[in-house]
C-alpha cells in the first residue's frame, strides 16, 4: 500500500508542474540511505526529474519508491511515509 501512496502524492506533484503550477526545482525528497551515517538524505529534484512506476529518476540518482520517506514542497511536507 504505501508504495501507491507514494506514487499517488509524486504523480500530483509531476502534473502541478507540468502544468505550470509549481517548479520541480522546489521539490525536495528525504530518502533512506544506507551509505549515509544518519541513514537518510535529502535529495533535490529538478527540471529534468522522471517519474516511472517504480522509482523517481533524477540526475545520476534513481530512488525506488519504497525508500521515499517524505516529500517536500516549498519548504512544507506534503507527504510522510506512515502518516
Amino acid at each position: 500500500m504505501g508504495k501507491l501512496e507514494v506514487y499517488e502524492s509524486l504523480k500530483k506533484v509531476f502534473w502541478l508542474a507540468r502544468v505550470g503550477r509549481l517548479s520541480l526545482d522546489s521539490v525536495e525528497l528525504l530518502v533512506l540511505d544506507r551509505s549515509s551515517t544518519s541513514g537518510v538524505k535529502r535529495l533535490q529534484l529538478s527540471s529534468e526529474a522522471v517519474l516511472l512506476s517504480d522509482r523517481v529518476v533524477a540526475g545520476d540518482s534513481q530512488i525506488p519508491l519504497h525508500r521515499i520517506l517524505e516529500i517536500w514542497v516549498e519548504g512544507r511536507c506534503v507527504w510522510r511515509r506512515g502518516r
